[in-house]
């Protein structure tokens, strides 16, 4: 009896599916049986008659439209839980507001080695899930950085992966290969000067760059800036800081006249538009690029400082606020977007490293970033890793000094007095 009425239900949602016209461009170009495998397979751990309206907090709005289209899917698979998107570019702190005056949300998507979630940890604030089905999901190394004394406070389902998007298009014009050293970079650069094409574009307004993490984490451990973040250590300490800054003083030699100027939106625009052979940032970035210059070929390589190690972390992180009004819509939300089938399709849309379990990515713009990675060739965000409280935007607004000065000295002073201040 159970079973018909589980196919009952599979067909009508099947029926409800049908005439929805989902862009192939988003991945839901589900056939019935996917279909119905995937409802049977989520009914199995939240029915399909769970109940509740939900707000689902994220700061990617670059994946707006394809979450906007995953809504639409869930909502016909559980017809009776509504689910709100809200999108904030300083998610984080305007979480934090609204944490304050007890208006925390129901599902949110970041990562936890992010000192503002463990704030959010300690004080209660987020679910619990250890025992749902979805954490079992998950790869158990990234797992892992969900953990806190032994419990479980999210799942993971993809990482992103930063380093040097270039524009293979202008390489292969100037006669030039994809650098794999510092000296092929710093050569690639000196040739599209010479030629009359701008090296690098680079977002220096608002400390937007994401150069200077990429770099410096190549030199400066993870537990060398969490010993940082404690006041044990200081970032001057350590060797590795200097030849970092050295690097990015050479890089900013390569950017276009109007980089102070340029923040991350306008960065995207004027890479897509080919006013620069490369840019700094991730594999967020490639659909958005090619979303404005369709003809645009692209290819996410390691940024070759240091061993060449790829700058990773968890880029899409779901976790539960504790004292949400509708925790079983929300569990249903949650083990809906980090499944095997809908975790794939985000993967392969946004280039991203999977964190599910049997998820493959066939995207050849991050082939050298995967297989990097698979090497063991990666180091987390080292700004994951900053105290709350300002550090981080404080920070920034130092590297911004940086580029605009080019004084190594003050930089790393101003940066020592920040992380000092910060305890």
């Amino acid at each position: 009896m159970k079973l018909a009425k589980l196919l009952v239900s599979v067909f009508l949602v099947l029926c409800m599916l049908a005439p929805v016209a989902l862009a192939d461009e988003y991945g839901f170009a589900f056939d019935d049986a996917a279909l119905a495998a995937l409802a049977e397979e989520l009914y199995a751990c939240y029915p399909q008659d769970t109940a509740g309206t939900i707000e689902f907090y994220q700061q990617k709005p670059e994946v707006e439209e394809w979450y906007d289209h995953a809504i639409n899917v869930f909502e016909q698979l559980y017809p009776n839980i509504t689910v709100e998107q809200n999108v904030q570019n300083d998610a984080s702190e305007v979480l934090r507001v609204r944490a304050a005056s007890g208006d925390f949300t129901d599902v949110w998507l970041y990562w936890p080695t992010d000192a503002i979630f463990a704030s959010f940890q300690e004080s209660g604030l987020l679910m619990d899930v250890s025992n749902e089905p979805f954490v079992q999901y998950s790869a158990a190394g990234a797992q892992a950085l969900y953990s806190f004394d032994g419990k479980m406070y999210g799942v993971p389902i993809a990482m992103n992966c930063a380093g040097i998007v270039c524009n293979v298009g202008m390489y292969e014009a100037n006669n030039l290969e994809l650098p794999t050293t510092w000296e092929e970079l710093m050569n690639a650069c000196e040739t599209f000067k010479n030629n009359g094409v701008n090296p690098l574009i680079i977002t220096a307004k608002g400390g937007s760059d994401v150069g200077l993490s990429e770099i410096y984490g190549q030199y400066v451990t993870s537990d060398q800036v969490k010993a940082i973040a404690k006041g044990e250590l200081k970032y001057s300490d350590i060797e590795g800081w200097s030849t970092a800054i050295d690097q990015i003083l050479q890089i900013y030699e390569y950017g276009q006249d109007n980089a102070i100027a340029t923040d991350y939106n306008d960065g995207v625009t004027n890479f897509a538009m080919e006013n620069g052979a490369m840019f700094m940032t991730g594999n967020w970035v490639l659909n958005s690029v090619e979303a404005i210059n369709p003809d645009i070929k692209l290819q996410l390589i390691p940024m070759p400082a240091g061993e060449g190690y790829v700058t990773s972390g968890i880029d899409v992180g779901l976790s539960i606020g504790a004292n949400t009004q509708y925790p079983e819509a929300c569990k249903a939300f949650v083990n809906f977007l980090s499944c095997p089938t809908i975790a794939s399709v985000y993967c392969n849309y946004d280039a991203a490293i999977p964190a599910i379990k049997g998820v493959s990515v066939s995207d050849t713009r991050v082939t050298r970033m995967v297989e990097t990675i698979a090497e063991g060739k990666s180091f987390n965000w080292p700004n994951h890793f900053l105290p709350s409280g300002g550090a981080e935007s404080a920070f920034s607004e130092a590297a911004t000094a940086l580029y605009m000065n080019r004084d190594k000295q003050a930089f790393m002073d101003t940066i020592d007095a920040i992380m000092a201040g910060s305890k």
